[in-house]
């Protein structure tokens, strides 16, 4: 791995599977507002934007050749900008919702403009999954830096030891996603999963869903709230658990229909279990549903996915036992270890492009 590298990361730590990436390359771990702490603090912008270039004029730099970043940060932009020297390089790992909020309209102009100025000055992009390698060129297009595309892999405590019948006789929905607040709800896509799970259960009363995660009780009322009261009964909010497979082989359906998660472990986990999984085409395991079938991927819209939980729950069960062991075997392929391995040798290509 020729010169040192540096990663730089937010509050309140680096995301673990990231930090995994970064260790395998030998990088040393730096917080993003090291001097002015600011991420995980009620500050003021102004204070924000001192601290970028506090940050990045005081940054140990001369240590460093090349710069691994967390998510779209300004700090190494400006570092690049009046800092570095040219063989110097930045590189960032794009592997959250923030590409698909950019997209989406969900910051707003300003920020939307501001974030697309540092995106096309880092040198390259790690995006993580094929969805975020395709919002980089829509949001960028010719201006794009180079974009390199890796994949994410099941934590080898969520791999099932052995094979465990997953209830496919029965019609119960599961999902797994953390809130507490209301950003989550739109990011993971909660709200319209209930909408889509009313409208199925006025074509089949037998169905339920388990939501599985740490929901705000004033989230979980409203979500409630959308629905009649027979659809409330259906619903059980179980919070956060560490057991996930008990939940998982207590299930007949997956469903996680996000609005930009960039890839989504718990569908891995679910597959890997035999649990057949139905996703939104905004969720970047779509690409490993996919290799399932193209049906388990739905657009944005209550009705679609209403249509594919009532479709999925009239396949005869010789179907979907086929669906459960495609979903099994396609999904362990995804293992953690393959993840650090293909980033590793995908950074290797990375410096071996970025040289002069």
């Amino acid at each position: 791995m020729p010169g040192k590298i540096a990663y730089i990361h937010g509050r309140p730590a680096a995301h673990p599977m990231h930090a995994k990436f970064a260790s395998s390359v030998g990088a040393e771990f730096h917080y993003v507002d090291f001097k002015m702490r600011w991420q995980d603090r009620d500050t003021s912008i102004l204070y924000r934007g001192l601290s970028w270039f506090v940050c990045a004029f005081s940054f140990p730099k001369k240590n460093y050749d090349l710069f691994l970043v967390d998510n779209l940060h300004f700090m190494p932009v400006i570092m690049k900008m009046f800092c570095l020297r040219k063989k110097q390089k930045i590189v960032v790992h794009m592997g959250s919702h923030t590409l698909f909020f950019m997209y989406a309209g969900r910051f707003s102009r300003f920020n939307t403009w501001l974030h697309r100025q540092a995106l096309k000055r880092y040198d390259a992009v790690i995006c993580e999954g094929q969805m975020a390698e395709a919002l980089v060129h829509k949001l960028l297009e010719r201006s794009s830096p180079p974009t390199y595309v890796v994949i994410n892999g099941i934590p080898e405590q969520h791999i099932p030891l052995s094979e465990k019948k997953i209830r496919l006789e029965d019609k119960k929905i599961l999902f797994m996603g953390h809130g507490p607040g209301a950003d989550r709800l739109w990011y993971k896509g909660l709200d319209l999963m209930i909408d889509a799970f009313t409208l199925a259960y006025k074509q089949d009363t037998q169905l339920s869903f388990t939501i599985v995660g740490n929901w705000q009780p004033e989230i979980q009322q409203q979500l409630l709230q959308r629905c009649p009261p027979d659809v409330r009964k259906a619903i059980d909010f179980a919070g956060q658990q560490s057991d996930l497979s008990q939940f998982i082989t207590a299930s007949s359906l997956y469903l996680h229909c996000a609005r930009g998660e960039a890839y989504g472990l718990t569908v891995l986990i679910a597959m890997a279990h035999g649990l057949p999984s139905l996703v939104s085409e905004w969720t970047g395991t779509k690409e490993v549903v996919g290799r399932v079938t193209k049906e388990f991927i739905s657009v944005l819209d209550k009705e679609q996915i209403a249509q594919k939980i009532i479709w999925y729950f009239n396949l005869p069960h010789v179907e979907k036992e086929r669906l459960s062991a495609a979903s099994s075997n396609i999904a362990r392929e995804y293992t953690e270890r393959r993840a650090i391995d293909f980033h590793k040798e995908t950074f290797l290509r990375i410096i071996h492009d970025l040289q002069p």
